[in-house]
């Protein structure tokens, strides 16, 4: 067996109750969620309910935050609809990329009058709510909000008068919306502020037209991955993998000479296939956003990595296969990190390793990660490092491990008296406060595993 049958029956369970409270509520003011946790499969969801909703009759728009989330619902929703005709309309300067758009049943619309009378019709927040705005969109159906608890409430409103009645699918653990405007901290604590997520404005406002499902399930997260997630969502959204232990497998060629190679790398490769997780901890220091020494530490593993002719199995492929360069990915905070290790990268030959920050890899999964610790060399934690969201991002993209390249000092950090913060009426809502709860849990869960250089 491969996966835990009685979870899967759960989990599909959640999935119907979900969709026929949407399809129930057909011509109604009302909204349904569907929470899930990382790689709990949010996205074959919304291709599925796209396509009863239309087997129903319904005129459907689907929506999401960022155009990569948009050309991933026209590819997805357009090969499970195949015998209907999936319209895009893109922002000006936005196309599809050329696979996406060869699909036979997959069309552009780039006028409005294009995309008025589409009977599936897929865009941006911001591009629907514009053009609804104008009064060049006509209402539908149904709306289906992908990424909702990752759309601001303001970006929702300008969507939300398309359809009456909403399916709003979203993951609670990832990055928030967030705003460079100076004045949104005046925002917060009102019922209206538009930096709340698409799930947080309607729950809040209007609970007696909300109805909650959460998915039970994880199908990216194995055993070893789902125990860390845990630190990431509240206590009664309750989850587990779908997938059996010992079902995913990684190997390292231990023949090889170690002359040379610093033994931390290798220790901390050994836990990583082993246990899934590795804490490459270096030594306490204050430094820069963008550490030389953190990111050479990650180049060189990245590096080593490959130089053990890592193999894998798993659900997807029972026999050994060598991992590709491509789906091994480094996470960063910030984008000076991004660049600084890409270049380096590239300089070793690496160049089809991904690169990219929380906020880009969002939604994304790999087969291995090395991760940059958001807290690593600060002397002092922020709203944005502490961030919980950011760090769920990070740690909820691999299928078999991640290591995580930090210093001692970030343990240290959160060990000690959290920095006061300040309150806001109507608002119970502190994400220092939050961040500095779970990355404690996160370094307790990583103990285990810690590797000292």
């Amino acid at each position: 067996m491969i996966y835990d049958e009685a979870a899967v029956a759960g989990a599909e369970e959640v999935a119907a109750a979900a969709l026929n409270d949407f399809l129930s509520r057909r011509g109604s003011y009302g909204a349904v969620v569907l929470s899930a946790v990382a790689g709990a499969g949010k996205s074959y969801f919304v291709s599925a309910a796209a396509h009863a909703a239309r087997r129903e009759g319904m005129r459907i728009v689907v929506c999401a935050p960022t155009n990569e989330q948009a050309f991933s619902l026209v590819r997805s929703i357009a090969l499970m609809n195949e015998r209907e005709t999936v319209t895009f309309y893109p922002a000006s300067k936005v196309s599809l990329p050329a696979d996406i758009a060869g699909i036979p049943n997959v069309r552009e619309a780039r006028e409005a009058v294009g995309a008025a009378h589409a009977n599936l019709l897929i865009g941006t927040f911001d591009k629907l709510g514009d053009a609804f705005a104008r009064g060049n969109l006509y209402p539908v159906d149904g709306l289906l909000a992908d990424e909702s608890y990752q759309a601001d409430s303001g970006r929702y409103f300008g969507v939300a008068g398309l359809a009456s009645t909403h399916l709003l699918v979203g993951d609670s653990g990832q990055i928030d919306p967030f705003s460079t405007v100076a004045m949104a901290d005046d925002w917060r604590g009102l019922e209206e502020n538009p930096l709340q997520t698409a799930v947080g404005v309607v729950a809040r406002n209007h609970p007696e037209l909300t109805s909650i499902h959460r998915f039970p399930i994880t199908r990216r997260l194995d055993d070893r991955a789902a125990a860390m997630a845990t630190a990431f969502y509240p206590a009664d959204h309750h989850f587990v993998p779908a997938l059996l232990p010992g079902v995913r497998e990684m190997r390292l060629d231990s023949s090889l000479s170690r002359s040379g190679v610093a033994t931390h790398l290798d220790e901390a490769l050994d836990l990583a296939a082993a246990g899934g997780w590795a804490h490459v901890e270096l030594p306490d220091a204050a430094v820069l956003s963008a550490d030389p020494e953190t990111l050479e530490t990650m180049v060189a593993l990245a590096a080593r990595l490959f130089e053990r002719r890592p193999t894998l199995r798993c659900e997807r492929l029972r026999e050994w296969h060598p991992l590709e360069r491509h789906r091994v990915a480094c996470v960063v905070a910030h984008n000076d990190q991004k660049d600084l290790l890409r270049l380096r990268l590239d300089e070793i030959g690496f160049a089809d390793v991904v690169v990219n920050t929380a906020n880009k890899l969002q939604g994304l999964e790999y087969e291995v990660v090395i991760c940059w610790h958001p807290l690593a060399g600060l002397t002092e934690a922020d709203e944005f490092h502490a961030d919980p969201g950011r760090l769920c991002v990070m740690l909820t993209r691999h299928r078999h491990a991640c290591i995580v390249v930090g210093r001692a000092g970030d343990r240290v950090l959160v060990e000690s008296i959290p920095p006061s913060t300040p309150a806001y009426l109507g608002d119970d809502h502190d994400p220092l406060a939050e961040g500095w709860r779970t990355h404690q849990q996160v370094f307790a869960t990583l103990a285990a595993h810690r590797v000292t250089v």
